[in-house]
Protein backbone atom coordinates (compact mmCIF):
# COMPACT_ATOMS: atom_id res chain seq x y z
CA UNK A 1 0.00 0.00 0.00
CA UNK A 2 1.26 3.47 -1.03
CA UNK A 3 1.95 6.21 1.46
CA UNK A 4 -1.04 8.98 1.32
CA UNK A 5 0.46 12.65 0.60
CA UNK A 6 -0.59 15.07 3.38
CA UNK A 7 -3.66 17.05 1.05
CA UNK A 8 -1.02 20.33 2.16
CA UNK A 9 0.97 19.30 -0.12
CA UNK A 10 1.39 19.75 -4.48
CA UNK A 11 1.65 15.63 -4.40
CA UNK A 12 -1.38 15.45 -2.16
CA UNK A 13 -3.12 18.09 -4.15
CA UNK A 14 -2.75 16.33 -7.56
CA UNK A 15 -3.47 12.85 -5.97
CA UNK A 16 -6.78 14.26 -5.04
CA UNK A 17 -7.56 16.08 -8.40
CA UNK A 18 -6.56 12.77 -10.13
CA UNK A 19 -9.04 11.13 -8.24
CA UNK A 20 -11.90 13.62 -7.89
CA UNK A 21 -13.89 12.03 -10.90
CA UNK A 22 -13.39 8.15 -10.11
CA UNK A 23 -16.76 7.45 -8.41
CA UNK A 24 -16.43 5.70 -4.48
CA UNK A 25 -18.50 2.52 -5.18
CA UNK A 26 -19.25 0.44 -2.18
CA UNK A 27 -17.22 -2.48 -2.26
CA UNK A 28 -18.74 -5.48 -3.96
CA UNK A 29 -18.59 -7.81 -0.87
CA UNK A 30 -21.40 -5.07 1.19
CA UNK A 31 -23.40 -4.72 -1.65
CA UNK A 32 -26.09 -1.86 -1.12
CA UNK A 33 -29.73 -2.71 0.01
CA UNK A 34 -32.27 -1.20 -2.76
CA UNK A 35 -33.25 2.04 -0.88
CA UNK A 36 -29.36 2.32 0.48
CA UNK A 37 -28.14 4.61 -2.86
CA UNK A 38 -28.85 8.21 -1.65
CA UNK A 39 -27.46 7.32 1.88
CA UNK A 40 -24.18 5.99 0.41
CA UNK A 41 -23.97 8.89 -1.64
CA UNK A 42 -24.42 10.98 1.50
CA UNK A 43 -22.06 9.37 3.62
CA UNK A 44 -18.70 9.35 1.06
CA UNK A 45 -19.73 13.25 0.57
CA UNK A 46 -19.35 13.71 4.12
CA UNK A 47 -15.43 13.26 3.63
CA UNK A 48 -13.00 14.09 0.66
CA UNK A 49 -12.43 11.06 -1.63
CA UNK A 50 -8.48 10.90 -0.11
CA UNK A 51 -9.88 10.57 3.15
CA UNK A 52 -11.81 7.10 2.33
CA UNK A 53 -9.35 3.64 2.77
CA UNK A 54 -11.27 0.54 1.69
CA UNK A 55 -12.28 -0.79 5.18
CA UNK A 56 -13.97 2.94 5.88
CA UNK A 57 -15.95 2.28 2.57
CA UNK A 58 -16.80 -1.46 3.66
CA UNK A 59 -18.42 -0.01 7.21
CA UNK A 60 -19.71 2.90 4.79
CA UNK A 61 -21.91 0.83 2.70
CA UNK A 62 -22.78 -0.85 6.33
CA UNK A 63 -23.94 2.15 7.66
CA UNK A 64 -26.21 3.65 4.79
CA UNK A 65 -27.85 -0.09 4.76
CA UNK A 66 -28.99 0.36 8.42
CA UNK A 67 -29.86 4.22 7.44
CA UNK A 68 -32.17 2.79 4.92
CA UNK A 69 -33.78 0.38 7.29
CA UNK A 70 -34.29 2.69 9.49
CA UNK A 71 -36.00 5.32 7.60
CA UNK A 72 -38.24 2.19 6.50
CA UNK A 73 -39.02 1.40 9.83
CA UNK A 74 -39.60 4.76 10.99
CA UNK A 75 -42.12 5.25 8.07
CA UNK A 76 -44.27 2.77 9.04
CA UNK A 77 -43.96 3.77 12.56
CA UNK A 78 -45.79 6.33 11.26
CA UNK A 79 -48.25 4.55 9.60
CA UNK A 80 -48.96 2.24 12.31
CA UNK A 81 -48.79 4.02 14.88
CA UNK A 82 -46.13 4.06 18.37
CA UNK A 83 -48.86 2.28 20.05
CA UNK A 84 -50.69 -1.09 19.38
CA UNK A 85 -53.06 -3.65 20.75
CA UNK A 86 -51.79 -6.90 21.98
CA UNK A 87 -53.67 -10.24 21.11
CA UNK A 88 -55.18 -9.78 24.88
CA UNK A 89 -57.00 -6.54 23.81
CA UNK A 90 -54.31 -4.38 25.74
CA UNK A 91 -52.51 -1.49 24.62
CA UNK A 92 -48.99 -1.75 23.65
CA UNK A 93 -46.01 -0.03 22.90
CA UNK A 94 -45.21 -0.62 18.59
CA UNK A 95 -42.91 -3.36 18.77
CA UNK A 96 -41.06 -1.60 15.75
CA UNK A 97 -40.14 1.27 17.91
CA UNK A 98 -37.68 -1.02 19.45
CA UNK A 99 -36.47 -1.60 16.11
CA UNK A 100 -36.46 2.05 15.55
CA UNK A 101 -34.07 2.72 18.56
CA UNK A 102 -31.63 -0.07 17.86
CA UNK A 103 -31.36 1.12 14.31
CA UNK A 104 -30.74 4.61 15.51
CA UNK A 105 -28.07 3.28 18.27
CA UNK A 106 -26.54 1.36 15.61
CA UNK A 107 -26.03 4.08 12.75
CA UNK A 108 -25.10 6.53 15.73
CA UNK A 109 -22.18 4.29 16.78
CA UNK A 110 -21.45 3.95 13.02
CA UNK A 111 -20.56 7.29 12.07
CA UNK A 112 -18.82 7.96 15.61
CA UNK A 113 -16.75 5.12 14.67
CA UNK A 114 -16.14 6.55 10.82
CA UNK A 115 -15.12 9.73 12.48
CA UNK A 116 -18.00 11.85 10.34
CA UNK A 117 -17.80 14.02 12.67
CA UNK A 118 -15.01 16.62 13.15
CA UNK A 119 -13.79 15.72 16.97
CA UNK A 120 -12.73 12.56 15.67
CA UNK A 121 -10.69 13.47 13.08
CA UNK A 122 -8.33 15.66 15.09
CA UNK A 123 -8.62 19.54 15.69
CA UNK A 124 -11.69 20.85 14.38
CA UNK A 125 -9.33 23.63 12.42
CA UNK A 126 -7.34 21.36 11.17
CA UNK A 127 -9.98 18.92 10.16
CA UNK A 128 -11.94 22.12 7.94
CA UNK A 129 -8.60 23.46 6.20
CA UNK A 130 -8.00 20.25 5.03
CA UNK A 131 -10.92 19.46 3.87
CA UNK A 132 -11.07 22.93 2.32
CA UNK A 133 -8.30 21.64 0.17
CA UNK A 134 -9.27 18.89 -0.68
CA UNK A 135 -12.69 20.09 -1.58
CA UNK A 136 -10.47 22.94 -3.98
CA UNK A 137 -8.40 20.37 -5.68
CA UNK A 138 -11.35 18.48 -6.99
CA UNK A 139 -13.29 21.28 -7.56
CA UNK A 140 -10.13 22.02 -9.76
CA UNK A 141 -10.50 19.14 -11.75
CA UNK A 142 -14.11 19.12 -12.10
CA UNK A 143 -13.54 22.99 -14.14
CA UNK A 144 -10.32 21.16 -15.78
CA UNK A 145 -12.18 18.07 -17.25
CA UNK A 146 -14.93 20.64 -18.57
CA UNK A 147 -11.89 21.90 -20.36
CA UNK A 148 -10.60 20.12 -23.28
CA UNK A 149 -7.59 22.40 -23.58
CA UNK A 150 -6.03 21.15 -20.61
CA UNK A 151 -4.16 17.65 -19.49
CA UNK A 152 -5.27 16.43 -16.05
CA UNK A 153 -3.26 15.41 -13.58
CA UNK A 154 -2.30 11.65 -12.94
CA UNK A 155 -0.02 10.33 -10.27
CA UNK A 156 2.01 7.82 -10.60
CA UNK A 157 2.93 5.12 -8.22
Amino acid sequence: MTKRQPINSTAGQVAAMANSRTPLDPPSHVPLERDAAGFWTEIVAARSREEWTPHDLAFAADLANAMALLHANRKKVRAEGETTVSPAGTPMVNPRVGVVNSLHAQVKAARQSLGLHSAARGDHRDVLRRRALSQEAESAADDAAADSLLARPTVIQ
